[in-house]
C-alpha cells in the first residue's frame, strides 16, 4: 500500500510522456527495440526475486529530492520540447520512487533493471547526427573498397557511391544507427545474463560497437553489389530489408561466439591433483 500512492502518480504524471515514446517506438524503425527494453527489465527483476526478498524494505526520505529534480527535468524537458530529457526524467523519477518507497537498500538491488531502461529512450537530434554521419561516411568507404576488391569500379563522392551510368547514396537510414542502437541494447543484456566476470561482460558490450558497425557497412557493400548486376529493385526490395534482419542474427551470433571464446580461454583451472 505505501507504494500505490506514489506509483499512481508517477503513472498520472508521466502518462503523456509514456504514450509519446509507444508512438516513436512504432514509427521510428530506429528505436523499435524500445518495446522490449521494458520486457528486459522486468525480466532482471525476476531474475534477481530472490535477493530482492531477503532485502528489508524500508522507506527512505532520499528519494524526495530525487523525485522532485525527476519533476523539474520533465518540466524543463517540456519547455524546450526535449523528448529525450522528458523520458529521461521518467526514468529517474522511477529511481526516486524506489528509493522513497523501498529505501537505499533495495535500490542497489535494482538498479541495472532501472538505468537499462534508459535505452529505451530516442537520442536527441544532435547526438543522433553526431554519430549517424560518421557512421555513413565509414559505410561508404567500406563498401566502395570491397567493390573494388570484388572488380566492380567506382567512384566514391562523399556519401554518394557512382557506378557506370548511376549512382547509390548512403542515405543517414543507411548509416547503421539502427543495428547499432538496437545491438548495443542487446549486447549488454546478454552480458548481464553470461554470469561471467565483469571484465567478460565489459569485453562483450564494448564489441557490441564494432561489431555492429562492420555489420552494417557489409550490408552496404552488398547492397551496391546487388544494384549494379540486378537493378535498383533489388537492392532496395525485399533484400533490403531482410538483411538488415539477418545482420543482426549473425552479429548476435558472433557476440555469442566471442562469449563462448572468453569462456573457454579463461574458464578456472583445477590445478588439485588426486594423489
Amino acid at each position: 500500500m505505501a507504494a500505490a500512492l506514489p506509483l499512481a502518480a508517477l503513472v498520472a504524471y508521466y502518462h503523456d510522456v509514456a504514450v509519446q515514446l509507444g508512438v516513436r517506438w512504432w514509427n521510428d524503425p530506429n528505436y523499435s527495440h524500445g518495446f522490449f527494453v521494458p520486457m528486459f527489465s522486468l525480466y532482471f527483476l525476476w531474475e534477481r526475486r530472490r535477493d530482492i526478498a531477503e532485502v528489508p524494505v524500508r522507506w527512505s526520505a532520499l528519494g524526495v529530492p530525487v523525485m522532485l529534480a525527476a519533476a523539474g527535468l520533465r518540466m524543463f524537458g517540456h519547455l524546450i520540447f526535449s523528448p529525450y530529457i522528458a523520458g529521461m526524467s521518467l526514468v529517474v523519477m522511477l529511481a526516486g520512487a524506489v528509493i522513497f518507497c523501498f529505501g537505499l537498500r533495495l535500490t542497489r538491488q535494482l538498479w541495472l533493471p532501472i538505468a537499462f531502461l534508459v535505452l529505451m529512450l530516442p537520442l536527441p537530434t544532435p547526438a543522433y547526427e553526431a554519430v549517424a554521419l560518421p557512421l555513413q561516411r565509414f559505410a561508404a568507404i567500406f563498401a566502395t573498397r570491397v567493390l573494388h576488391t570484388v572488380g566492380i569500379p567506382v567512384l566514391r563522392e562523399g556519401n554518394v557511391i557512382h557506378f557506370a551510368g548511376k549512382s547509390l547514396e548512403v542515405a543517414q537510414a543507411c548509416s547503421g544507427m539502427r543495428l547499432l542502437i538496437g545491438f548495443v541494447a542487446m549486447g549488454i543484456a546478454v552480458a548481464h545474463l553470461s554470469k561471467r566476470p565483469i571484465w567478460h561482460k565489459s569485453l562483450l558490450v564494448a564489441s557490441t560497437f564494432p561489431i555492429a558497425i562492420v555489420a552494417n557497412a557489409v550490408r552496404v557493400a552488398g547492397t551496391g553489389i546487388l544494384y549494379n548486376t540486378m537493378g535498383e529493385a533489388a537492392a532496395e526490395g525485399f533484400f533490403h530489408a531482410f538483411s538488415g534482419w539477418l545482420l543482426f542474427v549473425i552479429a548476435l551470433g558472433l557476440l555469442a561466439l566471442e562469449s563462448f571464446a572468453l569462456s573457454f580461454l579463461f574458464a578456472p583451472r583445477n590445478t588439485d591433483k588426486r594423489q
